[in-house]
């Protein structure tokens, strides 16, 4: 019986770690959700174009060790097998050398067109949450406490 108490008490204790901090949020008073997020994918698009994407695939690893070769004879028959030795697998990882670059070429268009970005926690509650969504514009700064998630679609 003790066990399954612990146990629930680590899983609610990992599952309470999971909650996230402060997100940053695209801000500019009186804007609404549709014009925050057409303004970011007119900057995004416009990005794309100034900075296009620049992928680069890392390879690593793929060795092999070679072991011994070890023979048995039992009469007439031989066998032999390898003993030992290892073979490192290959592994590769892509990532966009420009990235960084468009993000900042992304920042300073949204600046341009008056957005900033804020950094805001996560309500904590569906209520809260709730309330911020339903709002039809963006209050002034200092009176959102806390946001229902992304402003935007970043996808």
């Amino acid at each position: 019986m003790k066990t399954k108490t612990i146990l629930s008490f680590v899983v609610l204790a990992a599952l309470a770690g999971c909650q996230s901090g402060p997100i940053d949020v695209l801000y500019k008073e009186d804007s609404t959700r549709a014009e925050r997020q057409q303004a970011y994918d007119q900057c995004f698009i416009q990005a794309l174009k100034d900075v296009p994407q620049n992928m680069v695939t890392e390879v690593t690893g793929g060795y092999s060790v070679p072991g011994v070769i070890d023979c048995n004879t039992d009469g007439e028959n031989t066998i032999c097998g390898e003993v030992g030795g290892y073979t490192t697998p290959v592994s590769s990882y892509s990532y966009d050398t420009n990235e960084k670059l468009r993000n900042r070429v992304i920042n300073r268009c949204l600046a341009d067109k008056g957005f900033s970005t804020i950094e805001r926690p996560i309500c904590e509650s569906r209520n809260e949450r709730a309330a911020y969504s339903l709002l039809p514009t963006q209050p002034n700064a200092a009176q959102i406490a806390c946001v229902a998630g992304q402003s935007f679609d970043p996808n």
